[in-house]
C-alpha cells in the first residue's frame, strides 16, 4: 500500500510538471535567465560560464592527448587507429560525456550523490568512481613529477641528455659504453633521472630528486585547488590556454626539422613506411591488418574514456556547479570537438619532432621509446638538436606540466565535490584543511614512485587502477540513466535544461548501442587478459645493436596481488551497494542499514516524518 501510495503521488507530480511546463516560454531567451539565476541549495557556482568551459577544456585535454594518443596512433598502423577512435567518440565518448555532465547539473551533486539521488542502488558506481579517480591521482602526480623535474634540467647551459656521455661509471655502476651518441637521452632517463632498478622486486633506495618533484606536485595541487572552483576557476585561465599557445609553438618548430614531414605522412598515411620498415625479401604487412584486431578498438575506446575523463568524476563534479538551465548540450559537443581537433594537432606535431629523429638516426619509428618514454627520451632528444634548444625544452615540458596539473585538479575536485555528498568527513572541518590532509596523505602513498623501482609501480598503476573497472562503470553509468531513471524522463529533463530533446539517433545511442558496444569491450578485455596476462618492461640496459633497453617480463605474486586490490576495490562497490539497499526487502526492515550519505540522512528523517520527497532518489524509482 505504502509503494502504491508514493507512486500515486509520484504520477500527479508529473502531472503537475507536464501542466506547469509551457513551450512556448521555455526558448533560449528565457533559458538564459535561469541560467544566470543562483540557485536557491546555496551551493557554489562558477564565476563565468568561460571558468566551466576552460576547467572541462582542462580536465580533457591532458597528458593522454599529447603523448598516449600519439603512441596508440603509433602502434595501430598510424592513421588506421584514427577510424577506431572517431568510430568510438561517436557511440561512446560523447553520449556519456553528455550523461555525466546531466548527472552533475541535474542533482547538483558529485558522482556519490548524483548516483544515490537516481536509486538508491547505485550509489556503488559513485562509490566506484571516486576509487578509480583516487588511485588515478595517485600515479599521474608521479608522472608530473618527470616533468617538473626535466623543466628545470632544461634550464641548465646544456642540456644534460645531450651534454655527452660520462667518462666515469655513474653512482650505480652502470658501465658508460651503454651511452653513445644516439642513446644519450635513453642513458639519461634510465640512469641519471629514474636511477632504475634492474626490475620490479628491487625497490632499492629513495631517489631523492624526483621525490622532491612529487612534493613540489602536491603542493601545487594543493595551492591551486584551496578554495575550490574559486581558486581553480582563476588558474585555468593560464593552465588551460598555456598549452594551445606552446603546442603551436612546437608545431612550428616540429615543422621546420629536417625529415619532420615524413612521419607526419606516417601520421595520416596507412600505407607509408620509412625506409628503415621496408625490408628486401620480407612480405610487406599493410597497416589496415590493425582493423581486424579487437584490441585496436578496446584501446580507441580507452583512449576516448582517458581523452574525455569519463568515469573519473570529474565532468559530473565540474557540471554540478552549473545554474540549473545551463545549456551543456552545447558545452559537451564543443568540448569534444576541440579535444579531438587536439589530439590530432598534438600528434602532428609529436610525429613531426619524432620522425626527424627516426630519418636523421635512419631507425624505423617503431623502434622509438613508448609510454612516458616518448616525451622523455624521443621528443627530447630531437628537440635537442635544434636551434635555441634549451628554450623549446622549457616550453616542452612547462606545457606537460601544466597539461598534467589540469587534469589534476578536476580529478582533486572530483573527489572533493563527491565527499561533500557523504558524513565520512565533519562538515565542521573547513575545506582547505580536507584537501590539506587529502594531498599530504596522497603524497604519503606516492612515496613508493619516488623508489628506484617507482616507474614499473608507476606502469602497474596505469596498466590496472582504471581500464576494466572504467569500462564497468561507464556501462553501469549508461544503463543507470537511460533504462532504470527512465529515457523518456531523461529526454525531458534534458530539454528542460538545455532547450533541446534528444531526437532518435541519441535515444538509440543510449538505450542500446552504447551499452551493447561497451559490454563488448568489457567482454574482450576480461577474454583478453585470462589469456594474455599483461606483462611489464623489465630494464636489462643498454644492449650493442638493439634499440630496447627492457625486455617483457611476468609480474611476480605480490604485484598480481597490488594489481588485484586496484581493480576489485573500485568495482566491487557496484554490486555490494546494490546489496545493501535491496537487503531490507529480501530479509525484512532490520536490515535496512544506514549509508554515509548525506542524501540517506535526509531520507530517513523524510520518512520518519511521513513525507516523501519526489526527487528521483532512494526508494522512489525502487
Amino acid at each position: 500500500m505504502e509503494l502504491e501510495h508514493v507512486l500515486v503521488q509520484h504520477d500527479q507530480l508529473e502531472d503537475q510538471i507536464e501542466a506547469d511546463y509551457d513551450p512556448v516560454t521555455n526558448d533560449e531567451k528565457s533559458r538564459k535567465d535561469d541560467s544566470e539565476s543562483v540557485p536557491s541549495d546555496g551551493r557554489e557556482q562558477w564565476g563565468s560560464n568561460i571558468e566551466f568551459i576552460l576547467s572541462t577544456i582542462g580536465s580533457v585535454v591532458g597528458l593522454g592527448n599529447l603523448w598516449r594518443f600519439p603512441i596508440k596512433v603509433k602502434q595501430y598502423g598510424g592513421a588506421v587507429f584514427l577510424i577506431p577512435y572517431f568510430t568510438m567518440l561517436l557511440i561512446e565518448g560523447v553520449p556519456l560525456f553528455l550523461v555525466e555532465l546531466w548527472i552533475g547539473q541535474k542533482f547538483r551533486a558529485g558522482c556519490i550523490g548524483g548516483f544515490y539521488k537516481i536509486h538508491k542502488a547505485l550509489s556503488g558506481i559513485g562509490f566506484a568512481t571516486w576509487m578509480i579517480g583516487f588511485y588515478t591521482n595517485l600515479y599521474y602526480n608521479a608522472v608530473i613529477m618527470y616533468t617538473i623535474y626535466y623543466f628545470f634540467a632544461s634550464l641548465q647551459k646544456t642540456l644534460p641528455w645531450a651534454a655527452g656521455c660520462p667518462d666515469t661509471l655513474n653512482a650505480m655502476d652502470y658501465p658508460k659504453n651503454c651511452c653513445t651518441p644516439t642513446t644519450q637521452a635513453s642513458y639519461y632517463w634510465y640512469y641519471e633521472v629514474l636511477h632504475i632498478s634492474p626490475d620490479i622486486n628491487t625497490a632499492g633506495s629513495f631517489n631523492w630528486d624526483i621525490t622532491l618533484c612529487l612534493l613540489a606536485a602536491w603542493v601545487t595541487c594543493f595551492l591551486c585547488m584551496v578554495k575550490g572552483i574559486k581558486t581553480s576557476g582563476k588558474v585555468v585561465y593560464v593552465t588551460a590556454v598555456f598549452p594551445f599557445i606552446a603546442l603551436l609553438g612546437l608545431f612550428i618548430m616540429g615543422m621546420t626539422l629536417e625529415g619532420a614531414m615524413e612521419g607526419v605522412k606516417y601520421f595520416f598515411d596507412p600505407t607509408y613506411k620509412f625506409e628503415a620498415d621496408i625490408k628486401e625479401g620480407e612480405p610487406e604487412e599493410s597497416n589496415w591488418r590493425h582493423l581486424y584486431n579487437p584490441y585496436c578498438w578496446l584501446e580507441a575506446a580507452a583512449q576516448i574514456f582517458y581523452s574525455l575523463s569519463l568515469g573519473f568524476g570529474s565532468c559530473i563534479a565540474f557540471s554540478s556547479y552549473n545554474p540549473p538551465k545551463t545549456n551543456f548540450y552545447k558545452h559537451a559537443l564543443g568540448i569534444s570537438v576541440v579535444n579531438s581537433v587536439t589530439s590530432l594537432f598534438a600528434g602532428v606535431t609529436i610525429f613531426a619532432i619524432v620522425g626527424s629523429n627516426a630519418y636523421t638516426n635512419k631507425v624505423s619509428i617503431d623502434k622509438l621509446s613508448t609510454g612516458p618514454g616518448l616525451a622523455f627520451i624521443a621528443v627530447s632528444e630531437a628537440i635537442a638538436h635544434t636551434p635555441a634548444a634549451q628554450l623549446w625544452s622549457a616550453l616542452f615540458f612547462i606545457m606537460l606540466f601544466m597539461l598534467g596539473i589540469d587534469s589534476q585538479f578536476a580529478g582533486i575536485e572530483g573527489m572533493m565535490t563527491a565527499l561533500d555528498d557523504t558524513t565520512l568527513v565533519p562538515k565542521k572541518i573547513p575545506r582547505p584543511i580536507v584537501i590539506a590532509m587529502f594531498c599530504g596523505f596522497s603524497f604519503i602513498l606516492g612515496l613508493p614512485f619516488g623508489m628506484q623501482n617507482g616507474q614499473y609501480l608507476v606502469d602497474l598503476f596505469d596498466n590496472f587502477s582504471a581500464n576494466f573497472p572504467l569500462m564497468m562503470v561507464a556501462f553501469f553509468e549508461v544503463i543507470s540513466v537511460s533504462w532504470v531513471y527512465g529515457i523518456n524522463r531523461f529526454c525531458t529533463d534534458f530539454e528542460e535544461m538545455t532547450g533541446y530533446y534528444p531526437n532518435i539517433v541519441w535515444r538509440a545511442m543510449w538505450l542500446v548501442v552504447t551499452p551493447l558496444s561497451l559490454a563488448a569491450i568489457l567482454l574482450y578485455s576480461l577474454i583478453d587478459q585470462l589469456s594474455n596476462p599483461i606483462l611489464y618492461g623489465e630494464f636489462v640496459g643498454c644492449v650493442t645493436g638493439d634499440s630496447n633497453w627492457t625486455v617483457d617480463a611476468n609480474y611476480p605474486p605480490w604485484a598480481w596481488g597490488l594489481a588485484g586490490i586496484l581493480v576489485f576495490s573500485s568495482f566491487l562497490f557496484i554490486p555490494a551497494m546494490a546489496l545493501i539497499a535491496f537487503l531490507p526487502r529480501i530479509l525484512g526492515p532490520d536490515w535496512n542499514i544506514p549509508l554515509p550519505l548525506v542524501a540517506d540522512v535526509e531520507d530517513r528523517e523524510l520518512n520518519k516524518n511521513g513525507n516523501i520527497e519526489m526527487t528521483g532518489h532512494g526508494e522512489n524509482y525502487a
